[in-house]
């Protein structure tokens, strides 16, 4: 009767759940991954997280040292395809930040290069006149260049390797270590224009500029709708990658990434999420039978 008994009593306690281990890019900053083990604790999501590199995190998704891969792929680079899944989650941005009062309508590749580019013959001072702001008060100020470092996300590369024809900058740019580090320095710079990860919520001081890839084309903003579409052009998208054959194990982890709750998270990242329709439907697809 013992060992029945001890089969009954084992039988009735819960199985402890296994762990989903997540692996992937270092990119998100010090606090992504302390932010998505709480979520995924509130929602009784067992997770453990190795973040320390893309092209590591692949590799231990291969091996099956992994459940999930959170990986950032070069614009010549093409995301695994089967047996594995691979889906955009939030996108690496480099975005235009100027003073709020400044009427810049927007700001397009070549005229970047012509203020970013340590290129030759490129003019030492340039003023807002120079890209067709009249108001008086702004027309003739110097533009005071800023730029987030390689501390601050891909922003730094990820526009060097976008707009420039060369990743050369141009000795006058100011390269502060970060976003936040940049963005102060643009609300007390006159007349500075920066670039950046992302503008957080609630800046009043500061806005962001439309982006065109040509002279003549038509600009957009950074938005959750234009990023993901593509119709903003500096972009790099972050990848969930995991085995077709995981979807359903997987599933619990992909819902708390692609929800609500997340968007805040990959804000603080500094990186864009989906638009709300796209985030849905996408979770929608892996949960139908």
């Amino acid at each position: 009767m013992r060992p029945l008994l001890l089969l009954f009593l084992l039988a009735a306690i819960p199985a402890a759940r296994a762990d989903l281990t997540v692996v992937g890019s270092d990119l998100m900053g010090k606090n992504f991954a302390t932010g998505l083990a709480a979520l995924a604790g509130r929602a009784q999501v067992a997770v453990r997280l190795d973040l320390t590199g893309s092209r590591v995190g692949l590799e231990k998704l291969r091996a099956g040292q992994a459940d999930l891969a959170l990986l950032v792929f070069s614009s010549q680079e093409t995301p695994p395809g089967a047996p594995f899944v691979a889906r955009p989650v939030a996108y690496h941005t480099a975005v235009m930040v100027v003073p709020a009062s400044l009427p810049l309508a927007q700001v397009s590749y070549a005229q970047l290069r012509d203020l970013f580019s340590d290129s030759e013959g490129a003019a030492d001072n340039v003023r807002w006149s120079d890209l067709g702001v009249t108001d008086p008060q702004w027309a003739g100020k110097k533009i005071i260049l800023l730029m987030s470092g390689s501390g601050g996300g891909l922003s730094y590369d990820l526009f060097r390797r976008t707009v420039l024809l060369t990743p050369g900058l141009r000795p006058t740019v100011q390269v502060d270590l970060d976003g936040p580090a940049a963005l102060k320095h643009t609300a007390v710079a006159e007349g500075g224009l920066a670039i950046v990860p992302s503008l957080p919520a609630g800046q009043n001081q500061l806005r962001l500029v439309p982006v065109a890839r040509g002279l003549h084309d038509v600009a957009f903003l950074p938005t959750p709708e234009n990023v993901h579409t593509g119709d903003y052009p500096i972009r790099l998208p972050l990848h969930v990658v995991f085995r077709a054959d995981a979807t359903a194990r997987v599933l619990p982890l992909l819902r708390i990434l692609y929800g609500t709750e997340a968007v805040a998270l990959w804000q603080e990242a500094q990186l864009v999420p989906l638009p709300p329709q796209s985030r849905d439907q996408q979770v929608q697809d892996w949960a139908a039978p």
